[in-house]
C-alpha cells in the first residue's frame, strides 16, 4: 500500500453498523455521479392530459438546447445539453399502462397542467403512480396562461393551482409558468429558465432504479427470422448479462447476441479553452423522428447528414476569414466527435484503404496502446572512452592494482572460448566471452611475450596524449561528491513533487482501470450505466407502438418465481367501488402487470389471517395473491380495466409488498346456528346444527353459547330428536325460545390464476361485467334481505318485598313512594271516571245521589263486618294464648317433680353407701 492509499484510509470514516446499510445502498448512485464518463443520458417525462402542450413544450426545448426544429415528434428525443450532460425526454399517453410504465423509469418528470381547465384526472392519476413507485423528481408546468386576460384573476389562479400541487406533491417541487406561443413555441426567455433548472437538479436516488437495469429504446429494426433490433442506453445500474430479458408489456424473451455498439450522443471529454458547445457539437437524436446523428453498425451503416452539420470543411469558410481560421480548423478536427471525423475523412479520400494499408508499418491495436520498437544505439567514441577510463579508475581504487589504459567491453554469453591465449590477446570481441569450461591450456614460448608486451599498454602506443591517473581519481572524487549533493536536492525535489502528483498519480490509475475495465467488461458481460447497446431479440413476432415506451429489462433471478405474495392494501380514496375478494383485479408489481384474483384479510390479535368480502372503506387490510416475487417493500398499484375511457378514477388501489410464501392460511368465520327442543335445569336438547350424529361427534367438546350469552359445550349426540340432534350442558337454565351458536373457523382456497398482461392478452371478466354484457339480473335471495322484525314484547311481574322484610331493610332500600293495592288503585279510576257535579243534569244528579246511599250502606255493612271480625280474632289470640300458658304451666310442673324424683334417688344412694 502506497503512502497517498494509506493517509485515505487514515481520513476515512468509521461506518457504524447502522449506517452500513444506508451506505451500501447510496454507493452505487454516489459512484456514478463521481463518474461522468459512466452517467447515461437524463431522462425527462412529459406527462399531461390531452391538450397541455407536451409535444409544443418537447419541440421547443429541442430547439432551445440545438437549435433545430422538429416537424413530427415520435418516440424518445436525446440532446446534448453541456459537455458532459445529456437529456432524453419522452411524451408520455394518457394510455394507464405506459403512464405506469415511464412512472418506473422517470428521473424527472414534467407534468402539464392547463390553467384554462385545472387539475384534470390523469394528473392525479399520474402522481399516485410516481408516488407508489419511488416517487422521483416532479417539475409542474402551468400552460395556456393567455387565457386569462384579467391580471388579478390570474394571480389568483396562479397562487391556487400552485397551493394545490404543493398540497399533491408534498411541497417540495416548483411549479413554472409558460406564458404564451410565438410562432408555435414557447417564449424563449420561459424555456430558457425550465431549461436551466433541469440542467442543474440533482436526481434523487430511487431503489427499485438502482437495484434493476434497463434498457429505454430509442429505435428498432425487425429483421428476418423473427428478431428484432433495439438500441438504447444501458439506465439503473451495471447491467449483468443473461440469456433472458423482459420486454415490458410483451413478455420474456431469449436474447440473441448483445454487444456496446458506438455512442450517438458521446460526452465531451477533452479540455477546451471555451466553456459553451459550439454550433457543430450541438446535437439532437430521434431516429424515431428521422432526426439524428452519425449511426454505424458492424452489419450494416446508416448516416444522416444533416447540412448544418456535416459538411465539407471549405463549405463553412468565408473566403474574407480563411486566413484566421487555418489554426482553428486544424484544433476543431483534434476535437470533433469520432463519427464526423470518420465522415468528414471519408470526403476527403483519394486512395483506397488497401494502398494505405500497405504504406503504414505499425498497425495499432488498441486505443491507447503502443507497440515498442528498439531504438538503435549511436557510437560516440569520446564518450565511450571517458566512461571506460573512470571505470577502470574505481575499479583500482577498489583492487589496489596500478592499471595504466584499457577497454571495457559489452558482455557476451555467444561464446565458447577454446584458447587462453587467442581469447585474451587476439580476439576482439572481449574477455568478457570467455567460458571457462571450455578453457584448454596452451604452453606460450619466450619469443611470444614481446608479441604480447604492446598489448599491455594502455591508451594509444606512441603518442604523447597520456591520461593522468593522479588528476583523475581527483577529479572522480570531486564528480562523487557533487553527485551525492545533487542526489539529496533530488531528493527533496521528488518529494515535493510526489505529494503535489498525489493527484495526478490516483487519476492515473483511474485511467488505467478504465482501460482495463473496458478490456474485460464485454468478456464478463458487464455493461455499465450508460453504456449505448444493441440487442438483438429472437422469436419476437409482436407488434410494437410507436408511441409507446419500449423498455427492456433484466431477468432476474429471484422474480421469475411465481407465488403467493402477502401486501398491505388500501383502497385509493377516488375510485367510487370497494373491492371485492375472489374478483379479479390487474396488478402493477416491479416490471411486470399481470390480472391475478386476491383475497382480503385483516390480522387478528392472535396473529390469524381472517377473511373479508370486501375492502374497508378507509382503513387498511391485507390481500394475498398469486404473482411473481418481488422484494420486499417494493410499491405496486392496482387497477380494474385498461380501457381509457375516463368515466371513473381508473386506480383502484395502492399497497406495499410485506411477504412472500408458498402458501398462506385464510380462515373464515363460520356461525353455526340450533334451537332446543326440550330443557331439563341446565342441560338441554339442540337440534338444527348439525346434520348427522358423524359431524356431532366431531364437535365434541366445542364449546357453544346463547344470544343471552350463557356458555356452555356439546356433550353428545342424543336418539331425541332429529338426526343431529345433540345434548349440551350450560352455565344455567337456558328459555326454550334462546338461540345457539356454535363459532367455528374454515381455512380458505387461494385461487393460482396468473396472467401476463401484453398487447393482445384476453383477461378475465368480473361478475359485474358479465351481467352487464348478457343482461344477467341479480339472484333474489330472500334470506339475505334484511326484514323487520316483530316481537312481543314481554310482560314480567312486578318485584314484591314482603312487608317483614322490608322493615328490615336499611333505609335506603326501603320503598319510599308506598305501592296502593288492587283495590285501591280501581277506586282511584272510579273516581276519575266520575262527571263533574257542575256540568250534571237532574237526572244524573239523582242517579248520583241513589249511588251515594247505596254506598254509605255498603260501606256501614263494610265496618260491621270488620268489627265482627276483629272481635273474632281477639278471642281466638286470647284462646290460643291461654292454651299456651296452660302447656307452659305443665311443663314447669312436670319439670320441677322429674327434678324431685331424680334427687330423692341420689339421697337414697348416699345413705346407702
Amino acid at each position: 500500500m502506497s503512502d497517498s492509499e494509506e493517509e485515505q484510509v487514515k481520513q476515512a470514516p468509521i461506518i457504524k453498523p447502522h449506517q452500513k446499510q444506508q451506505k451500501d445502498f447510496y454507493a452505487e448512485q454516489l459512484q456514478a455521479n463521481e463518474e461522468a464518463d459512466s452517467q447515461a443520458p437524463l431522462l425527462v417525462v412529459v406527462q399531461g392530459p390531452k391538450g397541455s402542450g407536451k409535444t409544443t413544450l418537447i419541440k421547443s426545448l429541442v430547439k432551445h438546447y440545438t437549435g433545430q426544429k422538429i416537424k413530427k415528434l415520435v418516440g424518445p428525443v436525446t440532446v446534448r445539453s453541456n459537455k458532459q450532460h445529456r437529456v432524453t425526454f419522452i411524451e408520455c399517453p394518457s394510455d394507464i399502462n405506459a403512464m405506469s410504465d415511464l412512472s418506473k423509469v422517470a428521473d424527472l418528470a414534467l407534468i402539464m397542467i392547463d390553467a384554462s381547465i385545472g387539475f384534470e384526472m390523469e394528473t392525479f392519476e399520474y402522481l399516485s403512480l410516481l408516488n407508489n413507485h419511488g416517487f422521483p423528481n416532479v417539475m409542474g408546468v402551468l400552460t395556456h396562461i393567455d387565457f386569462f386576460k384579467d391580471n388579478k384573476q390570474l394571480r389568483k389562479t396562479r397562487k391556487k393551482y400552485k397551493k394545490r400541487f404543493e398540497y399533491e406533491t408534498g411541497g417540495n417541487y416548483k411549479l413554472f409558468y409558460l406564458q404564451a406561443l410565438k410562432n408555435e413555441y414557447y417564449l424563449k426567455q420561459d424555456i430558457h429558465n425550465l431549461a436551466r433548472f433541469i440542467s442543474i437538479i440533482k436526481i434523487a436516488p430511487v431503489r427499485w432504479k438502482t437495484e434493476h437495469p434497463f434498457v429505454l429504446a430509442d429505435r428498432y429494426e425487425q429483421g428476418k427470422d423473427n428478431t428484432t433490433t433495439f438500441y438504447g442506453y444501458v439506465r439503473g445500474c451495471t447491467y449483468r448479462l443473461n440469456d433472458r430479458i423482459h420486454f415490458v408489456g410483451q413478455g420474456d424473451y431469449y436474447i440473441e447476441s448483445f454487444k456496446e455498439v458506438l455512442d450517438p450522443v458521446e460526452i465531451i471529454t477533452t479540455q477546451k479553452k471555451h466553456r459553451s458547445l459550439k454550433d457543430t457539437e450541438k446535437l439532437v437524436y430521434a431516429p424515431m423522428s428521422s432526426i439524428g446523428a452519425l449511426t454505424i453498425d458492424a452489419t450494416a451503416g446508416y448516416i444522416t447528414i444533416p447540412q448544418p452539420i456535416f459538411t465539407e470543411k471549405n463549405k463553412f469558410v468565408n473566403q474574407e476569414d480563411e486566413d484566421d481560421e487555418q489554426v482553428e480548423e486544424e484544433e476543431e478536427e483534434q476535437e470533433l466527435p469520432e463519427g464526423v471525423r470518420m465522415v468528414r475523412e471519408l470526403q476527403q479520400m483519394t486512395e483506397g484503404i488497401d494502398k494505405q494499408l500497405e504504406e503504414e508499418e505499425d498497425v495499432q491495436l488498441l486505443e491507447g496502446f503502443e507497440l515498442e520498437q528498439e531504438q538503435p544505439t549511436k557510437n560516440k567514441n569520446n564518450q565511450q572512452q571517458i566512461q571506460q577510463q573512470r571505470e577502470l579508475v574505481r575499479l583500482k581504487n577498489r583492487v589496489n592494482i596500478k592499471i595504466e589504459n584499457g577497454t571495457v567491453l559489452p558482455i557476451s554469453d555467444t561464446l565458447l572460448a577454446t584458447d587462453l591465449h587467442e581469447l585474451i590477446y587476439l580476439n576482439k570481441n572481449g574477455i568478457n566471452e570467455f567460458d571457462s569450461v571450455r578453457y584448454i591450456p596452451k604452453v606460450q614460448e619466450r619469443d611470444s611475450y614481446k608479441e604480447i608486451k604492446e598489448l599491455f599498454v594502455t591508451g594509444f602506443y606512441g603518442q604523447t596524449d597520456v591520461v593522468d591517473l593522479e588528476n583523475l581519481e581527483k577529479q572522480i572524487e570531486e564528480e562523487e561528491q557533487e553527485q551525492e549533493q545533487k542526489e539529496q536536492q533530488e531528493q527533496e525535489k521528488q518529494e515535493q513533487e510526489d505529494k503535489q502528483n498525489q493527484d495526478q498519480n490516483s487519476k492515473e490509475k483511474q485511467n488505467r482501470q478504465q482501460l482495463v475495465n473496458q478490456l474485460t467488461q464485454s468478456n464478463l458481460g458487464l455493461y455499465k450505466k450508460g453504456t449505448y447497446v444493441k440487442i438483438v431479440i429472437k422469436d419476437f413476432s409482436q407488434q410494437i407502438r410507436d408511441d409507446y415506451p419500449m423498455i427492456l429489462a433484466r431477468s432476474e433471478v429471484g422474480e421469475d418465481n411465481l407465488g403467493f405474495i402477502k401486501i398491505r392494501i388500501k383502497k385509493h380514496r377516488w375510485h367510487s367501488n370497494i373491492l371485492k375478494s375472489n374478483d379479479p383485479i390487474i396488478i402493477s408489481l416491479g416490471w411486470r402487470r399481470f390480472q391475478t384474483i386476491p383475497i382480503y384479510c385483516v390480522q387478528d390479535p392472535n396473529d390469524r389471517l381472517r377473511f373479508i368480502k370486501y375492502t374497508p372503506e378507509y382503513d387498511y387490510c391485507y390481500a394475498i395473491f398469486y404473482g411473481n416475487f418481488a422484494p420486499q417493500g417494493t410499491g405496486l398499484v392496482c387497477t380494474q380495466s385498461l380501457s381509457n375511457k375516463l368515466s371513473k378514477f381508473r386506480i383502484a388501489a395502492t399497497g406495499i409488498v410485506l411477504e412472500m410464501n408458498h402458501q398462506f392460511d385464510v380462515m373464515k368465520k363460520l356461525k353455526l346456528v340450533g334451537e332446543p327442543f326440550k330443557v331439563i335445569k341446565n342441560t338441554a336438547f339442540i337440534k338444527g346444527m348439525f346434520n348427522s350424529s358423524l359431524e356431532v361427534a366431531k364437535f365434541q367438546g366445542g364449546l357453544i353459547k346463547t344470544v343471552s350469552g350463557l356458555r356452555g359445550h356439546i356433550k353428545k349426540p342424543s336418539k331425541l330428536g332429529p338426526d343431529g340432534s345433540f345434548r349440551a350442558t350450560f352455565e344455567d337454565k337456558i328459555q326454550m325460545s334462546d338461540l345457539v351458536f356454535c363459532r367455528t373457523w374454515v381455512r380458505m382456497h387461494l385461487e393460482r390464476f396468473y396472467r401476463l398482461i401484453t398487447s393482445d392478452v384476453k383477461l378475465m371478466k368480473t361478475m359485474w361485467e358479465l351481467r352487464q354484457e348478457r343482461q344477467i339480473p341479480l339472484e333474489f335471495k330472500p334470506d339475505s334481505t334484511y326484514q323487520d322484525q316483530e316481537r312481543v314484547p314481554v310482560k314480567f311481574a312486578p318485584l314484591r318485598i314482603p312487608n317483614n322484610l322490608q322493615q328490615n331493610l336499611p333505609f335506603e332500600s326501603k320503598e319510599k313512594v308506598k305501592s296502593l293495592s288492587f283495590r285501591e288503585k280501581l277506586r282511584q279510576q272510579v273516581e276519575k271516571n266520575l262527571p263533574v257535579k257542575s256540568n250534571m243534569t237532574d237526572k244524573e244528579k239523582e242517579v248520583y245521589s241513589l249511588i251515594q246511599r247505596l254506598n254509605t250502606i255498603k260501606n256501614e255493612k263494610e265496618k260491621k263486618r270488620d268489627e265482627k271480625d276483629i272481635q273474632k280474632q281477639k278471642v281466638k289470640e286470647a284462646q290460643f294464648k291461654g292454651q299456651k300458658q296452660h302447656l307452659e304451666e305443665g311443663k314447669r310442673k312436670y319439670k320441677q317433680q322429674k327434678q324431685k324424683e331424680k334427687f330423692i334417688k341420689q339421697v337414697k344412694k348416699q345413705q346407702q353407701q
